[in-house]
């Protein structure tokens, strides 16, 4: 009966519609939607049919005809994931202060113990219509796609949830970067010049990559992540180089044929490789390089020399100290000289595996002393790399 006295109280002095009316009494009737329940909540309540007809035609006084037009809503979203392809999803909403405020006054005046909100009713709803029409779940945690409804200008924005590829290429061509560079017009900001990207047009690797990956996934941006780097004159074989891709804004999450882009990626940059990883890759695993160099020494140098080289580096560790950084240790599992030619003696070519993240080219020539100890420092030469072909990666050793 008390509570029966409240509603009645409550209805004299507020229009609300069903969802409004049942969200403040939520110990009542726990089996019903807060609609169903104050459809019941109000058939109890003994006013006149002049007085409920009055406050049925004025509009609710918390949500105006938010929770009365959820079909609306219902429609917006559906219509704005079209398109997506996903099997979870989560709708939130901006809704005006005015609505909670007139909420917390009402609960406040009429001292009614406080529920859940208009708010948290309305994505409520939302979220269990949407997903059960498209036969998807609503899923609080990591959806495929989340929707957020700005209910004041009736619009509803798209954010899918990124995805992750792992992949190998091969580089058969010299001159090839692997990163794009930054528009040297906009320093990155975008311009006409470079079609707003703020990144040059120039060849890459990135580059030859982005465009079937976007195409793929039919996404708005991808992002790369190196294990390693190579100059920009050196081949990488074998294997190829591992990467990791941040797909982000992707409407299409498990496309038919995957493997189709390693077609498309052919020729002097492919594709040896590609999967989708199910969750964040882990950016801390090792791997190990092994790769083949092309220097010349300023003095001629003796074999016997030369194969102290083995000696000094094949199962030792070496400092690398990047400017401005701690200093890291690496080991250098295996050192071969390949041979010692030229009637001078004076090129080397040197087959080294390491581990990832070596220096190679100031392991090879100790420039900056940044890695020590180096080959020109054992050696006591001067060693200069063949700046048309310094170096190539052989295979980059990491399992994912």
């Amino acid at each position: 009966m008390q509570s029966q006295k409240k509603v009645e109280d409550l209805l004299k002095q507020y229009p609300l519609c069903d969802s409004c009316l049942g969200r403040q009494f939520s110990s009542e009737h726990r089996s019903l939607d807060y609609a169903s329940k104050g459809r019941d909540l109000r058939q109890q309540a003994e006013l006149t049919n002049t007085a409920e007809q009055q406050q049925q035609q004025k509009p609710c006084y918390i949500c105006g005809s938010l929770l009365s037009n959820l079909d609306r809503y219902v429609e917006l979203v559906v219509n704005a994931i079209k398109g997506y392809e996903f099997s979870s999803i989560i709708i939130g909403a901006k809704i005006p202060i005015s609505i909670t405020e007139k909420e917390d006054h009402l609960r406040a005046e009429m001292k009614l113990r406080g529920g859940e909100t208009v708010k948290t009713n309305f994505t409520g709803e939302l979220n269990r219509i949407v997903s059960r029409r498209l036969g998807v779940e609503a899923k609080h945690h990591v959806p495929d796609i989340t929707v957020v409804i700005d209910t004041l200008i009736d619009h509803a924005e798209v954010t899918p949830r990124p995805l992750y590829v792992y992949g190998r290429y091969v580089k058969t061509q010299r001159g090839i970067p692997q990163k794009r560079r930054r528009c040297p017009e906009c320093r990155g900001e975008g311009c006409p010049k470079c079609n707003l990207t703020g990144y040059s047009t120039s060849d890459s690797v990135e580059q030859r990559l982005s465009e079937p990956l976007l195409n793929l996934f039919k996404a708005g941006k991808v992002k790369f992540t190196w294990l390693g780097g190579e100059d920009t004159d050196s081949l990488v074989l074998g294997r190829g180089r591992p990467f990791y891709a941040e797909v982000s804004e992707p409407m299409v999450r498990k496309p038919s044929n995957l493997e189709s882009v390693m077609q498309t990626v052919n020729g002097a940059i492919a594709l040896k490789e590609i999967s989708i990883l199910e969750g964040v890759p882990s950016s801390d695993r090792g791997f190990t390089v092994t790769f083949e160099s092309n220097a010349a020494l300023d003095q001629p140098v003796a074999e016997d020399v030369v194969k102290k080289l083995e000696t000094a580096f094949t199962g030792a560790a070496v400092t690398m100290t990047p400017p401005g950084r701690s200093s890291l240790t690496k080991k250098i599992h295996k050192l071969t000289v390949e041979s010692v030619e030229g009637d001078d003696k004076k090129r080397l070519r040197l087959r080294v595996e390491c581990d990832g993240g070596l220096s190679i080219r100031r392991f090879l020539t100790g420039e900056n002393s940044e890695v020590k100890p180096n080959v020109a420092e054992v050696l006591e030469r001067k060693v200069v790399l063949d700046e048309s072909a310094p170096f190539d990666i052989l295979d980059v050793g990491f399992e994912t």
